[in-house]
């Protein structure tokens, strides 16, 4: 799991220290520079996480061309291979018919695990962005590419709870001999389960930013990236769906910080078993 934050960015309207959901997808027609029989670079522009998209050779490009001109801030990619595969990959915009621009993140990134990988920056005005795979030992695959407008909250997330890397959801069948003596156990089910709680949000804010994610949240394949902390928990990212339904409570007579938010999350995990 790895937050990968644009050179000299602090955030658009709150610092990184505020949580930062990833659920506004800009719709748009996906090509790439090639593509493997049965892995459409088409699988990679959904929420979707039983398609992939995999080259024929690296270095490879997956490109999105938005439907209309827009202000994009993040990029994410979940259920990949690129660590397995010893990949480095890198992120660029245009607008128009302008060149292609990187995003500076300090070079190439090379994920250290095929966790997902959340791509922070300003918000930039594009007509296009992809992602490069430069380096790889072998053609990787990758399940989800989104990108689009940034959902930075206004509070910071409550400190305590299950921190995301430590939100392990597992399920074992026990294996035993006929008199009871324990001989293993194999591992069934494999994900994330953890609580996402946000305190003192206002009421105009509920209004408008949260209940675009909520109708969005409370609706089918509703999968969005989320980082809690991203200035110093970097690793705290999941590509993460609402258990339950998602709902805003007013806790204060105030309603400048009246509302609290618990979100109840599942998440996606690449290395099963």
């Amino acid at each position: 799991m790895t937050v990968v934050v644009q050179e000299e960015f602090f955030g658009i309207n709150y610092d990184l220290e505020h949580p930062r959901l990833c659920w506004d997808r800009e719709a748009g027609t996906a090509t790439a520079t090639t593509e493997a029989a049965g892995f459409s670079a088409s699988f990679a522009n959904s929420v979707r996480l039983d398609n992939f998209w995999q080259p024929t050779a690296v270095p490879a490009t997956w490109t999105l061309t938005l439907d209309a001109d827009a202000e994009v801030s993040y990029l994410g990619i979940a259920a990949h291979n690129l660590a397995a595969q010893a990949a480095t990959v890198k992120v660029e915009y245009k607008l128009g018919a302008g060149s292609w621009t990187e995003i500076d993140f300090g070079g190439d990134h090379e994920p250290a695990d095929n966790d997902p990988i959340l791509f922070l920056f300003g918000a930039i005005e594009m007509s296009a962005i992809r992602v490069t795979i430069v380096t790889a030992d072998a053609a990787p695959t990758i399940g989800v590419i989104g990108a689009g407008a940034v959902d930075e909250w206004p509070r910071k997330a409550v400190w305590t709870g299950t921190p995301i890397t430590e939100g392990d959801n597992l399920s074992f069948t026990n294996n035993s001999s006929d008199t009871g003596v324990m001989l293993g156990r194999t591992l069934t089910s494999d994900g994330l389960s953890f609580q996402v709680t946000v305190n003192n949000l206002p009421e105009d804010w509920r209004r408008a930013g949260f209940k675009a994610f909520k109708a969005y949240a409370n609706k089918g394949q509703s999968l969005f990236f989320i980082a809690t902390r991203p200035a110093y928990y970097p690793d705290e990212v999941a590509f993460a769906w609402s258990s339950e339904t998602v709902m805003m409570s007013r806790e204060t007579p105030n309603r400048r910080l009246s509302g609290t938010v618990n979100l109840n999350l599942m998440a996606y995990r690449q290395d099963f078993g």
